[in-house]
């Protein structure tokens, strides 16, 4: 019985695989079709199938490029798949068509060139587009030679880059696909800039962005917004670039990208001379710069802060960073000379490094040069500082003229009130013998006669009249302060609870001083009369006065008593 018990067991098993196998492709085809647009769904799928690692090598090989294609459709990291796409790479290699052999080596450029291996990546792209024209797979050949152009690009090679994206877009327009029209002109419009043929690279972006706002992608919109901005910003078309930077990142401020469009903008706002703006830039950034270990983007960091301290005049700070590019640049230099696809390819402009430390020479030129300019700058300053005092010190006393004139008409009105009859019923005062009694309570308070008395004695200057007069206002000979709490009381006996209502109603919107001020108003006393009971400015009464409509949300001319009694009405 043994041996047709063994017999069983492997017809079973043989059967299981078989199950397996042909669940496999069902999974494979569906799979398939979900692709290309809603990969997320693929790999869900692919995922969910039980115990991959159990296939066959023709089935695994088959799970693992469909699996590798899904996570590379849905932009996940592929850099720990290297492993795995060998798999299938080696089993092609052997047992597969041309097709299958293009493919494996295309998605195993993909996984190396995102575990940082850029020469195994550049072989297996090489390996692709020789396999695609083999076939021909015009999508293929697109791929493959749309990634050899990435390539190029990282290592600097941008006349070999350009030339790999011009083979992908011929090769594309071989399809009747429209799918990544956009992106191929984006890119060939970005390495022309980069070589310095701006007319052709703003034609490509422009028709690019033609492509994005179609399809309605703010993503591929403001990549090219920003790209077209960095060139119009190396053409010192700055205005336009600010322009073009601002519209990329309204559109797109959260990705990886932002970190270097913020920087390309602040060096923007450096050359227009906003060096504020620039610096608040960089200090946003600062931060993520340093996490990020990127060499790259300190380069650009470093090479920004330098630019924009020159702006601010700060040549030691702008010194120091820019010594700190050229380290960053001669590092970049070196890495790219170990990655790079044949060390006869030309991957970096060492005349570029060259440049940068001329400009450093020039940040020495000018920080030695500029001290005389600034010895100049500010005898000139002095200058002015001067002619400004002078100018307040004349405003000062105008001010204080126009005060002075106040209070001797106060007191005027005071003295020819003071005769009348002292004994007033409340109930049957009119607001103007209202107005009178309060001020007549104010003056005697401020002890108005007094002060006047002391600014009558004779000056021989204007001077020691300023002094005397900002002495007796605001200095240690000041006379009497308002007692404001009685003063409240009186306004609310003689208007109906006004300066109590006011208080309720707007003591979270009005500080102390603005009811104080109202209530003083409520008297029908004027600017000028104002300044004197509460010892300010004119000005300063008047930005107060201002200050009071906006919290009440006034019209700019309307009268703010009549305004609040309005309001106060209203809410009774």
């Amino acid at each position: 019985m043994k041996p047709f018990k063994q017999v069983y067991l492997i017809i079973i098993v043989i059967g299981l695989l078989s199950c397996h196998s042909g669940q496999l492709d069902k999974v494979l085809q569906q799979a398939d079709s979900l692709m290309e647009n809603e990969p997320d769904r693929a790999l869900a799928l692919l995922s969910s199938f039980p115990h991959p690692e159990t296939l066959n090598q023709a089935d695994f090989a088959a799970y693992q490029l469909m699996y590798t294609k899904a996570k590379d459709k849905c932009y996940m990291d592929l850099s720990r798949d290297t492993t795995l796409i060998l798999k299938s790479l080696v089993y092609y290699k052997e047992q597969g068509n041309a097709s299958q052999k293009g493919w494996s080596n295309y998605y195993a450029g993909r996984v190396y060139e995102e575990a940082g291996k850029l020469f195994e990546s550049g072989l297996y792209f090489l390996k692709a587009a020789e396999y695609a024209g083999e076939i021909p797979d015009p999508l293929l050949g697109m791929m493959a030679n749309y990634y050899l152009g990435e390539l190029h690009d990282k290592q600097y090679a941008f006349d070999k880059s350009l030339e790999a994206y011009k083979a992908s877009y011929a090769i594309y327009g071989q399809t009747s696909g429209e799918k990544y029209t956009g992106t191929l002109l984006h890119s060939i419009g970005s390495e022309y800039g980069i070589n310095g043929n701006r007319d052709s690279a703003y034609f490509y972006l422009e028709k690019a962005l033609d492509i994005a706002r179609e399809q309605k992608d703010t993503i591929e919109m403001a990549a090219i917004y920003n790209d077209i901005g960095v060139y119009l910003r190396e053409d010192s078309q700055y205005p336009k670039a600010k322009c073009y930077l601002q519209r990329s990142l309204s559109l797109e401020n959260d990705s990886s990208e932002m970190i270097t469009r913020k920087i390309v903008l602040s060096e923007i706002y450096a050359n227009l001379n906003e060096p504020d703006s620039a610096f608040l830039l960089l200090n946003e950034v600062k931060t993520m710069v340093e996490a990020s270990n990127d060499i790259e983007l300190e380069a650009i960091h470093y090479s920004a802060l330098a630019e924009t301290e020159a702006v601010n005049r700060n040549y030691e700070a702008a010194f120091l960073n820019q010594k700190r590019y050229v380290t960053c640049v001669d590092s970049i230099y070196q890495l790219q000379r170990k990655s790079s696809l044949a060390e006869t390819e030309r991957i970096y402009n060492y005349i570029r490094y060259r440049e940068e430390n001329e400009k450093l020479h020039l940040i020495q030129y000018y920080a030695v040069t500029t001290i005389i300019g600034i010895a100049s700058l500010g005898l000139f300053i002095l200058g002015i500082v001067i002619v400004c005092k002078k100018w307040k010190k004349k405003q000062d006393l105008s001010n204080a003229e126009e005060t002075v004139d106040a209070l001797r008409k106060m007191e005027k009105e005071n003295q020819n009130n003071g005769n009348a009859d002292k004994q007033v019923v409340l109930s049957g005062s009119s607001e103007e013998e209202k107005n009178k009694m309060v001020r007549k309570a104010l003056l005697m308070q401020l002890n108005i006669t007094k002060v006047l008395s002391h600014l009558n004695e004779k000056s021989d200057k204007d001077q020691t009249f300023l002094e005397k007069f900002n002495s007796l206002f605001y200095g240690e000979q000041r006379t009497n302060e308002v007692n404001w709490e009685d003063f409240y009381v009186s306004i609310n006996i003689l208007y109906d609870g006004f300066a109590e209502k006011l208080q309720v109603a707007y003591s979270g919107v009005l500080n102390e001083r603005e009811m104080q001020l109202c209530c003083l108003l409520k008297v029908d006393m004027d600017t000028t009369e104002i300044a004197c009971i509460m010892k300010q400015q004119i000005n300063t009464v008047r930005t107060r006065k201002t200050s009071i409509r906006k919290k009440l949300k006034a019209p700019d001319a309307a009268d703010i008593i009549t305004f609040i009694e309005e309001k106060l009405n209203n809410k009774g």
